[in-house]
């Protein structure tokens, strides 16, 4: 297929209705073909006001023009952050301009002048009219701009190869069209007056020059630039134009400096500035300070200076200094390095600007403009020819120039950075790259430190792990970290701005979504827009792009909240920070309170007397997203959440922390993060507040249990069970009583435990409250089902189930329909618990928990193992262990399942290892009925591989601990595998 944009938009191999959308981004991906262009760029050229479902929309778009124009799917490809035209085998307008371009301004250098016209000539004819012609807009315009300028460039070259093959007719018609629409193009009137004076019309072009001369003077006041009056002075001495004008070629670089770890970003833009004319405008280096941008456009243009041969400008513009440069001082400076004399001080600025262009219109020249302030310093200093470039450092983005290709200058990789200080590649220089955020400036400081022997790697990084004395570590000479994050904040934030940067450090999150800017400066949303904007822009804050909920996000660099931390003690006061602190505390527990009722985990909601509860905060005004995508907002927010909680709790507000801690908890327990579920309720357990401390507790129960660390539950129970008893609240002492014959069944004291659930049944019962009492029966029913009496225990677990289903679907309820399918399994009904694990599968999908949908492939391997079909019992057991990776720490049920499928397969040597690391865990955490498993599959595999002696070692031990326990080995419901492995009958030997 064959594209053209050089005119109306089209595929010119066959007629394709396109809607006005479709046409405007097919016209940008061609624009930008073979690169990536990124979604929000066309999210914001399509929609001026882009709805919530405009990527939604973009991507409907993108899939109705590949059904248009390529039903494969190779001409438009998705990528990570937008879309990509591919073009391969197909064509496009645009590209073979260009490349005839190129072709003809080489046959021309080479003075090659007829191949040089076919070749420009072949270029021009590309052109139906004006690019773009039927696409409306600011990119349209801006683009069939630049597009224009290629053309006239291109045109311009024509005409010298014209003029070079003494063609003046064909200069005269090639130069009169683009004047047409280009009238004031001084490099078109030099060429028009010289093939007027070369086809004997010199009078004719004597009035031509000074009618324009009389245009510029009258419109803009300034004379014609030095080419022109160059060729009016042969013209009036009677002598043919020269060929070329001599000009002065300035080359103002610094020198450039040795730099590691950019070696990506300059191929990159060497690349782009060595293009062929038309060149490619600005290249923006946009970064925060000590970034490294100046190094990195110094090298950058040394390197591509050769390319413009007229000259290389350069100005520091201080713009972060408190006076930052006059651009009419610049473009004096300029003219004067072009060889053009000045304009007096007193002239107006248009007549300088008009010098300016005029010196440079016909050049290709190098513009490096460093450390700029704002568009409007920059913006009269930039080359407005396309045969010229510039290249312009800030610290912020500059979103008002047109035409620039904007680089976020990155900060070191790890690798680059270690390697910069020169200190080995050990876990110090690896400390001290993280303390320095690998900043440039600051591992230079780092580096000059070590290299002057005062100090060494160690004390560097202890001096630097203490964050109120680090930026006092990185300053050496005037080389200053602090200094250079001041300039930004003292000389270009608002009061709004410097306050919200100060609060971000105070609350300590390492991102934030973009409500938190007006939450901590007084719920003003515009108000922390604005200072966000202004943050953003002077890269003090960084964005990180959209979350898992869509949400924008930001973060500080480490040395930047180090700064800010510093300006929040010295500008705010204690009760300030704290009550910033609370504010965005409160507004996290408002979204989190949202996402936690509608998440659908099913844990019981922590209900103390008199109602209390975990408060619920208070939510940001006009954010939804937490109640509409609870699992994607907690996706995304976790992280932030475990920032404050830790702060919260340095600060002392553990009861604050332990609110919003248990909040998250479900999301936690759905996701399987134990590690930090563990870690964020053992922070805040000593809370004050006894309701949140109780619900503190019950989690800490649980992840306990679902750890295996058994020995600590009777502990935690007890402990829960005391508080309720301080608050004299009868649910929470009920729940407590369950949790602790949980805790007394997994230790074997069979006994207790059932005494404790039927004290909580007896005590649920006298308050009527069924849900409770469903909850005894069903843990009572799992020790009965355990112990020897599976159809007693499926009762007692389907009358839970009942009372479970009465509260909707949830993940406790996908938990009980797995373990009422295991007891099932055991009376036989394979059918009924097959039905029970569908459900239970379907539930936990619809929550993505992989904790429970492990542990139903488990259930039914383990099903299948005890219908002897070994090949499907171990074909789920290799999918669970796949669905969690290989470096997942297997569970006591998958310990033995495989264990007992290779005891099946005739392979006891290598179930061996597995039974016996089990074995070691289950003593450790004194779980009696998880030991006697253990021990009586290792008498089962000790036998198989022949070792009668090891075997009745391990069978005595068992009979023992069955005696202990008050149960038989019948009542272990062995599988069959294990009760008759190698010859070895494990009821009839323990029966004896």
């Amino acid at each position: 297929m064959y594209f053209r944009v050089l005119g109306p938009v089209e595929a010119a191999d066959e007629p394709i209705a396109l809607g006005g959308r479709e046409r405007l981004v097919l016209a940008m991906l061609l624009i930008n073909a073979d690169r990536v262009t990124p979604s929000d760029r066309l999210i914001d050229t399509v929609w001026s006001r882009p709805p919530q479902s405009a990527r939604q929309q973009l991507h409907n778009l993108i899939a109705r023009l590949r059904r248009k124009l390529d039903a494969t799917g190779a001409l438009i490809v998705t990528r990570p952050l937008g879309y990509q035209l591919a073009l391969t085998d197909h064509g496009l307008d645009l590209h073979a301009f260009r490349l005839s371009v190129l072709r003809g301004r080489e046959h021309l250098q080479d003075e090659q002048y007829d191949d040089a016209r076919i070749e420009l000539d072949t270029a021009l004819s590309l052109w139906r009219g004006d690019a773009l012609a039927d696409l409306s807009g600011d990119w349209a315009a801006a683009t069939r701009e630049s597009l224009h300028r290629e053309r006239v460039a291109a045109g311009e070259a024509l005409a010298q190869a014209q003029l070079a093959t003494h063609d003046h007719a064909g200069v005269l018609e090639t130069v009169q069209a683009l004047l047409a629409t280009d009238p004031l193009h001084e490099g078109l009137h030099d060429l028009r007056l010289r093939a007027l004076a070369r086809s004997g019309r010199r009078t004719e072009a004597l009035g031509a020059y000074q009618d324009l001369r009389r245009r510029l003077v009258a419109e803009f006041g300034v004379e014609p630039g030095p080419d022109l009056q160059e060729t009016h002075c042969s013209l009036l001495q009677d002598v043919d134009p020269p060929l070329a004008s001599p000009r002065h070629v300035p080359r103002q670089l610094p020198r450039p400096i040795a730099l590691a770890g950019r070696d990506e970003i300059l191929v990159q833009l060497t690349d782009v500035l060595r293009t062929p004319e038309p060149r490619p405008g600005t290249v923006l280096l946009v970064g925060a300070g000590g970034i490294g941008k100046t190094s990195l456009a110094v090298v950058l243009a040394d390197r591509v200076q050769d390319g413009y041969p007229d000259g290389t400008l350069y100005a520091e513009l201080d713009g972060t200094s408190r006076e930052p440069r006059d651009p009419d001082e610049i473009i004096d400076r300029f003219l004067r390095a072009l060889g053009a004399a000045a304009p007096p001080t007193h002239a107006r600025r248009e007549e300088r600007l008009a010098l300016y262009r005029s010196a440079i219109a016909n050049r290709r020249v190098l513009v490096v403009l460093d450390d700029a302030l704002d568009e409007q310093q920059v913006r009269h200093l930039l080359p407005p020819s396309p045969r010229s470039a510039a290249i312009v450092t800030s610290r912020h983005r500059l979103a008002g120039l047109d035409d620039v290709l904007r680089r976020n200058v990155p900060t070191l990789s790890t690798e680059v950075a270690v390697d910069l200080l020169q200190a080995g590649r050990d876990g110090l220089a690896l400390s001290a790259v993280q303390l320095c955020g690998h900043l440039p400036l600051a591992l230079m400081v780092v580096a000059a430190r070590l290299a002057s022997g005062a100090v060494d790697l160690s004390e560097v990084v202890d001096h630097l792990s203490e964050e109120h004395i680090r930026l006092d570590e990185l300053a050496i000479g005037d080389v200053d970290v602090r200094a250079s994050i001041a300039l930004s904040y003292d000389g270009h934030l608002s009061e709004p701005a410097q306050r919200l940067l100060r609060r971000v450090a105070a609350v300590s999150v390492t991102t934030w979504p973009a409500w938190f800017a007006g939450v901590v400066l007084e719920d003003d949303v515009l108000l922390g827009s604005r200072a966000l904007d202004e943050l953003v822009d002077v890269h003090l804050v960084e964005p990180c792009g959209r979350d898992a909920a869509g949400q924008l996000r930001f973060t500080l660099h480490p040395l930047v909240a180090a700064f800010a931390g510093e300006r929040a003690a010295r500008e705010e006061d204690l009760s300030a920070v704290a009550d910033c602190r609370r504010t965005a505390t409160m507004a996290w527990l408002g979204l989190a309170s949202q996402a936690d009722d509608g998440f659908g985990h099913g844990l019981r909601p922590v209900v103390g007397p008199d109602g209390a509860t975990i408060p619920a905060g208070h939510p940001p005004r006009r954010v939804s997203v937490a109640a509409e995508q609870p699992a994607a907002w907690f996706d995304a927010e976790i992280d932030s959440i475990r920032d404050l909680v830790h702060a919260l709790t340095r600060a002392g507000e553990l009861n604050l922390a332990a609110a919003l801690v248990l909040r998250s908890d479900g999301y936690l327990v759905v996701r399987g993060e134990m590690h930090v579920r563990a870690g964020l309720l053992r922070r805040v357990v000593d809370c004050s507040d006894l309701v949140l401390r109780w619900g503190v507790l019950r989690s800490l129960f649980h992840t306990a249990a679902e750890a295996g660390r058994f020995s600590e539950l009777a502990d935690l129970a007890q402990s829960q069970l005391d508080v309720a008893r301080k608050l004299d609240a009868g649910a929470m002492e009920q729940n407590a009583l369950v949790q602790l014959g949980c805790a007394l069944r997994e230790l074997g004291r069979f006994e207790e435990a059932t005494a404790r659930f039927e004290e909580a049944s007896s005590g649920a019962m006298a308050r009527n409250d069924t849900m409770m009492i469903a909850l005894a029966h069903g843990h009572l029913g799992v020790l009965l089902a355990r112990t020897g009496h599976p159809a007693r225990g499926a009762a007692l677990i389907a009358e839970n189930l009942r009372a479970e289903r009465e509260r909707g679907p949830s993940r406790r309820l996908s938990i009980w329909l797995t373990t009422y399918a295991d007891c099932l399994a055991l009376t036989g009904d394979l059918a009924a618990a097959e039905q029970a694990l569908d459900e239970a599968e379907q539930l936990a999908k619809s929550l993505e928990d992989r904790s429970v949908l492990l542990d139903v492939v488990q259930t039914r391997a383990a099903i299948a193992l005890r219908a002897d079909d070994i090949d499907r019992a171990e074909h789920l057991l290799n999918d669970s262990s796949a669905s969690v990776g290989s470096d997942a720490e297997p569970t006591d049920g998958e310990l033995r399942l495989r264990a007992d499928i290779l005891l099946a397969r005739g392979r006891a040597t290598e179930a061996l290892p597995l039974l016996e690391r089990a074995l070691l865990r289950h003593r450790r955490e004194g779980v009696r009925l998880e030991l006697a498993q253990d021990l009586a599959r290792l008498a089962a595999v000790h036998a198989a591989l022949g070792q009668q002696d090891r075997a009745r070692q391990q069978h005595s031990e068992l009979v023992v601990l069955l005696r202990d326990l008050g149960i038989g080995v019948d009542d272990l419901q062995l599988p069959a595998v294990v009760a008759q492995a190698g010859g070895y009958n494990l009821l009839e030997i323990s029966s004896e």
